[in-house]
This record gives C-alpha cells, sequence and structure tokens, in this order.
C-alpha cells in the first residue's frame, strides 16, 4: 500500500515501535533512578529540617530555663543587695546613735565644766569684793589722809589686776 508523498504506514509504526520502546527504557533507566535519588533527597532534607527544628525547640527550652534561672538570681542578688543595704544602714544609725551619744555626753560634761568655773569664778568675785568691801571699810574707819572713794578704787583695780596674773 502506497499512499501519497510516499509514506509507509510500516515504516512509522516501526518508529512509533522504537520510539516506545526508547521512551519504556529511558523511563526505567533514567527516570526510576532520578525519581528515587530526589525522593530520597526531599526525605533526607526533610529529616535535616525535622531535626534542625527540634534542635532549635531544645535550644529555645535551654534559653527559656536558663533565662528563668537568671531572672532568679537577678533577684535572689536583688533581695541580698537589700538586705546588705538594711544591715549597712542599721550600722551607719548605730554608728550615728553612738556619735550622737558621745557628743551629748561632751557638751554635758562641757556645760558641767563650764558651770563649776562659772560658779568658781562667782565664788571668787565674791571673795574678792568681799575683801575689797572690808579692806575699804577698815582704810575708811582708820581715816586716812587720803579719800576713801579713791582708795576703793585703787583696790578694785589691784584685784582686777591680781585675777588677770591668775
Amino acid at each position: 500500500m502506497n499512499l501519497p508523498l510516499n509514506i509507509d504506514l510500516q515504516q512509522i509504526f516501526l518508529h512509533m515501535l522504537n520510539f516506545v520502546i526508547l521512551a519504556g527504557g529511558l523511563y526505567f533507566i533514567l527516570y526510576s533512578p532520578v525519581k528515587k535519588f530526589m525522593d530520597q533527597r526531599a526525605a533526607r532534607y526533610a529529616e535535616m529540617d525535622a531535626a534542625a527544628a527540634q534542635k532549635l525547640a531544645e535550644a529555645e527550652k535551654l534559653a527559656a530555663g536558663h533565662q528563668a534561672q537568671l531572672d532568679k538570681l537577678e533577684d535572689e542578688l536583688r533581695e541580698r543587695r537589700a538586705e546588705s543595704q538594711k544591715i549597712a544602714q542599721a550600722a551607719a544609725q548605730q554608728q550615728l546613735d553612738r556619735a550622737q551619744q558621745q557628743a551629748d555626753q561632751i557638751i554635758a560634761a562641757a556645760r558641767k565644766n563650764a558651770e563649776s568655773i562659772r560658779a568658781k569664778a562667782l565664788t571668787d568675785s565674791q571673795k574678792e569684793l568681799k575683801e575689797l568691801a572690808m579692806a575699804a571699810a577698815e582704810k575708811l574707819a582708820l581715816s586716812s589722809s587720803r579719800d576713801a572713794f579713791d582708795e576703793f578704787l585703787d583696790l578694785a583695780e589691784e584685784g582686777d589686776q591680781h585675777e588677770q596674773h591668775e
């Protein structure tokens, strides 16, 4: 059977059979191993992704644990600082109280000392005034040639000079 344009059907069927054999051979020789390789590769990457996700979850869990420990340590450190500050403030207050007591004692001793010095000065001045008055009375009684008032003033000046020397 001859078809126009010199086409032979037997040749066409043979070429189609060759194409089907070639396609089937290529499918079994190339496509199956490549598909198997690609599936293995995808499985390996999926496995690596799952392992990475698991490690990431473990790392996040570990980081959260460390953060919790850090927070706990910071809280404990804050509490210890507060305790230390309270202790330091108490010690400082005790020292201030002791210093205040010592200052009060020093002031009381100084006042007592000043009071005793004042009392002594007062008794000494009263004693001197009595002596001056007695001396003035003696002079008046003796009726000396000088005026009694001048003598009293002279005696008073002598008493002042005597106080300055002591």
